[in-house]
C-alpha cells in the first residue's frame, strides 16, 4: 500500500467518524441544554464539522494527486512529511488528550488545560520559557474568562 492510499483511508475513515459524530452519538450523548449560555452539544458538533471538512478536504486532495499521477507510484506533494514516525507518534499526542478530560474533572479547567498546553509543546519541541508560559496561561485563561463572563456557562 503507497503512502497515498494509506492517507486516502485513513481521510476517510475520519469522515466515517465524524459523520457518525454529527449523526448519531453527539445528539445521543448531549445533556439537555439548561437554558443558559449556549446549548451542550455546540462545541463538539462545531468540532465534529471542523473534523469532516478537514477530512474531506484531504480526501479531495489525495484523490485528485491520484488522478493527477494515474495510480502510479510517484513522491507525494511538495510539504509532505518524507518519513513518518508511525503509530508511536500519534500515541504520545493522543495520550495526553484522553487524558485531559479526567484531570479537569479532577483539578478543574485552568491548572488541567495549562498543564495540557505545557506538555503538548514540550513534546512539540518547544524549549524556551517565555512561549511556553505564554501559549500556555493565556489561551486557558481566555477562553476561561469568555465562557464564565461572556457566555455566563460555569466552568470546573
Amino acid at each position: 500500500m503507497s503512502t497515498a492510499q494509506r492517507d486516502a483511508c485513513g481521510y476517510a475513515g475520519m469522515a466515517v467518524v465524524s459523520l457518525l459524530l454529527l449523526v448519531w452519538i453527539i445528539p445521543a450523548w448531549s445533556p439537555p441544554w439548561p437554558g443558559y449560555g449556549m446549548p451542550p452539544s455546540l462545541v463538539p458538533n462545531v468540532a465534529a464539522g471542523i473534523l469532516l471538512a478537514l477530512s474531506l478536504w484531504g480526501l479531495a486532495r489525495s484523490f485528485l494527486f491520484f488522478r493527477k499521477t494515474r495510480g502510479q507510484r510517484a513522491p507525494m506533494p511538495e510539504g509532505t512529511p518524507k518519513k513518518t514516525r508511525g503509530w508511536l507518534y500519534l500515541l504520545i499526542f493522543v495520550t495526553p488528550c484522553a487524558l485531559l478530560m479526567p484531570a479537569m474533572a479532577s483539578v478543574g479547567f485552568v491548572p488541567a488545560g495549562i498543564g495540557f498546553m505545557l506538555l503538548i509543546q514540550w513534546l512539540c519541541g518547544q524549549r524556551r520559557p517565555l512561549p511556553l508560559i505564554l501559549v500556555s496561561v493565556l489561551p486557558v485563561l481566555t477562553i476561561w474568562a469568555l465562557m464564565r463572563f461572556a457566555l455566563g456557562v460555569p466552568m470546573p
